[in-house]
């Protein structure tokens, strides 16, 4: 039994008014899987299911306090007295298991539900230090959108877990900011939905992250799109509308509008800190192409190809898989809690696109291959573009050609070799794919078949074979990769324009320019221009990553437009940067001569704050001050830097470190070669006065060097212990440069 399917059966009790004799038991059990230990972590929180032995996901609290929070607004009348002292009890025990739960603002559908529990149930039981702490976090997810985007981005599920969250604050919280901020939140989000829905389908499109149906794309988003009206193929029921329990902010109608004319669109976002952590998507009315930069997680679809029609039928889509599961259907238990996914690899992944044409490569490095979750029951290793069945033409290299029909056991195949070009046509539409070139995991190549398995899902598949079934000396030879090209092609009237376009792509120059041992680079000829991917090792772990064209790396934008960052500017957590130097834009780094900024330049994550002092630079630092009456996140502060030239650099910081409780912070170094933040320890001496320090990780007694590539790189600092302050911030290539006051 799901605790969270506990509170929703308590509130659909409630709505009905007919068993209040069940709310006391209902109460009781609910109870029974709280966490009760002051001293605990997940103090207040709640058990996912019944089963576990104790808090295994945290998030359970937060799905479980929404329901918890409507039934007490709304239907607290229609529960017995005595089984509402139990459930007040545990309402207010759980705005502590919130409280406990710090969220990092990159996990979005979960940072939105924590900050709406925290603010309505603070307001609900007179706690403004917890209404407060709900609004600082809810600002510092408006922040990180801000500057980065959505990291959880043009998720089908979780879209709709994000909209619920933010029009349960807009609905029921009683603070004129939080409200505002809410709905500052729903635009972006909303205009978001809108420019990313595939009218020809009915459905969100594009490449996004976090798949629960690899094959159709469909998820809870389509409650909320139902509820707004914009598709007639999604009639929203009573129970959808229930479920929001209040005044909807809905979207304008201009929207809608967009929605379903402004086609063709081109639509850009970023989704990270990390400059190839962006995403395009390109719509025409009959087919849309899009990628991802980079790769998200383990449920990725980081290229992805919609076809007008009905929208249960299949997307095109690109997989890294390891268990001969390319439609994602077959599920098993994962993580902690034991939720059912089917969880795909988390390969390098980097892709590029520049109009109708797209260029993706993957490389599988040896820690993809030993992750004991996303990788479980490792049989095999593919690479699958999957594609709709039911075309109308398919041609291979320049010839009409069919897929044999076949079964799981006896697959129909037809071999493709590297360059030669796949062209399928879905009526006015058209697909062209281009096995670049790739590897096995013993440096040889890699074959590649358009197979029919026989499958009732509608589904077809190109796939690339990587697994070797030998060693070489004991050990892999190299890492296997592969690149594949695809183009799309619109209204594509008759079979004089289904051919012209055909032959045009089959002519397309497509080559490989590097694919030696360590290093990769593809390049395509793109109708628009060329369309090249190049990485380095160690690939995702340090190695160097140059996209052609170049990432955006904006909120959101529409043909060029940039129209979330504009939205968000003028929510309240905004007014310190109107007016002022970006913080996201990065601060120029020359080979020849040191480079100074001041800390409170950079985005300033909530926790931390800027302070005056007239002996600081500028007479501003940053800190995070202690607070005894809340348990906060350990802020941070990131600051983009342009390196021009790669090589080894020196950094300094202007700190006071005043005593033993409060001197030193984490230190990440963030790039495209880098998957997520690595923290490390920066310890500083005890010092009553502003002093500058090298940075020295780790306990080091020398300057730790930090080798930058050239390009975008991010130096965060995150708090460690409060009350540390920094002021300012100097880097140099010379490592006897020291800084001037």
């Amino acid at each position: 039994m799901g605790l969270r399917a506990l509170f929703a059966d308590m509130l659909a009790e409630a709505r009905s008014g007919k068993h209040p004799e069940r709310f006391e038991r209902l109460c009781d059990i609910a109870a029974m899987a709280q966490d009760h230990d002051p001293k605990s972590s997940t103090y207040g929180n709640i058990k996912w299911t019944w089963r576990d032995k104790g808090v295994t996901d945290q998030n359970a609290i937060d799905f479980c306090m929404q329901d918890a929070a409507l039934l007490w607004l709304k239907h607290r009348n229609a529960v017995p007295p005595q089984a509402q002292t139990k459930l007040r009890n545990l309402i207010v025990l759980g705005a502590e298991g919130c409280l406990r739960h710090r969220v990092t603002f990159s996990y979005t559908n979960i940072t939105v539900l924590n900050a709406a529990n925290l603010i309505v149930l603070g307001e609900m039981f007179q706690r403004p230090e917890v209404a407060d702490e709900g609004l600082r976090r809810l600002e510092g997810l408006c922040m990180w959108t801000w500057a980065y985007g959505t990291h959880e981005y043009d998720s089908p599920t979780y879209y709709g877990v994000d909209l619920n969250g933010l029009q349960f604050i807009q609905a029921h919280a009683k603070s004129e900011r939080a409200r505002r901020t809410a709905i500052g939140l729903l635009e972006v989000f909303w205009n978001d939905v809108a420019l990313n829905w595939f009218p020809g389908a009915e459905k969100l499109g594009g490449a996004h992250s976090r798949s629960y149906d690899y094959l159709r794309g469909l998820g809870d988003l389509d409650h909320n799109v139902a509820i707004s009206g914009w598709a007639a193929s999604l009639p929203a029921s009573p129970a959808d509308r229930d479920r929001l329990e209040g005044k909807l902010w809905m979207p304008p109608e201009d929207l809608r509008k967009m929605m379903r004319e402004r086609l063709p669109r081109e639509i850009c976002q970023a989704w990270g800190i990390r400059q190839s952590e962006s995403r395009i998507q390109v719509m025409h009315a009959d087919v849309s192409l899009s990628v991802a930069g980079a790769t998200y997680g383990s449920q990725d679809i980081p290229l992805a190809v919609n076809l007008s029609g009905d929208r249960k039928l299949t997307n095109g889509y690109f997989i890294a898989d390891a268990r001969e599961d390319p439609y994602g259907v077959k599920k098993y238990e994962t993580s902690s809690a034991r939720h059912l996914k089917a969880l795909h690899l988390s390969p390098f992944w980097a892709a590029a696109q520049r109009g109708d044409d797209a260029l993706g490569l993957v490389v599988y490095r040896k820690k993809d291959l030993n992750d004991k979750d996303a990788a479980k029951e490792i049989v095999n290793l593919q690479s699958h573009f999957v594609f709709r069945r039911g075309f109308d033409e398919l041609w291979i290299g320049g010839r009409r050609a069919r897929i044999p029909s076949g079964t799981s056991q006896r697959p129909g195949r037809t071999d493709i070799q590297p360059g030669d070009a796949v062209v399928l046509r879905y009526g006015t539409a058209a697909i062209g794919l281009r096995y670049v070139g790739g590897r096995k995991e013993n440096g040889s190549p890699a074959p590649a078949a358009l197979i029919d398995d026989g499958n009732t899902l509608g589904a077809l598949r190109l796939s690339i074979e990587h697994r070797s079934g030998e060693k070489v000396g004991g050990e892999k030879k190299s890492e296997a990769a592969a690149a594949l090209w695809v183009r799309i092609g619109s209204r594509l009237a008759g079979t004089d324009d289904f051919t012209r376009w055909r032959i045009d792509f089959e002519h397309a120059r497509g080559a490989a320019a590097k694919t030696e041992e360590g290093h990769l680079r593809f390049e395509v000829a793109g109708r628009g221009g060329p369309v090249a991917v190049e990485a380095t090792a160690p690939y995702g772990l340090g190695g160097a990553v140059v996209l052609d064209p170049p990432p955006y790396r904006g909120v959101l934008a529409l043909d060029g437009r940039e129209l979330g960052r504009p939205i968000l500017e003028r929510l309240d957590f905004a007014k310190p940067y109107r007016g002022q130097r970006k913080p996201f834009e990065p601060i120029p780094v020359a080979p020849h001569r040191g480079s100074y900024w001041e800390a409170e330049s950079g985005v300033i994550f909530p926790g931390m704050v800027v302070a005056e002092d007239s002996a600081a630079s500028a007479g501003h630092y940053v800190y995070q001050p202690a607070d005894a009456k809340i348990p906060r996140h350990s802020g941070n502060i990131n600051w983009p830097l342009k390196i021009e030239q790669s090589g080894r650099y020196y950094l300094w910081g202007r700190v006071l470190a005043p005593n033993a409780k409060s001197n030193s912070f984490f230190v990440a170094v963030i790039n495209d070669g880098v998957k997520g933040p690595v923290r490390s320890v920066w310890d500083l001496p005890v010092a009553a006065q502003w002093r500058w320090q090298p940075l020295m990780l780790d306990k080091a007694k020398t300057a730790t060097a930090l080798d930058l590539p050239a390009g975008i790189v991010n130096v965060q600092l995150q708090v460690r212990e409060t009350g540390t302050k920094i002021d300012r911030l100097f880097l140099t290539a010379d490592a006897k440069e020291k800084p001037q006051d």
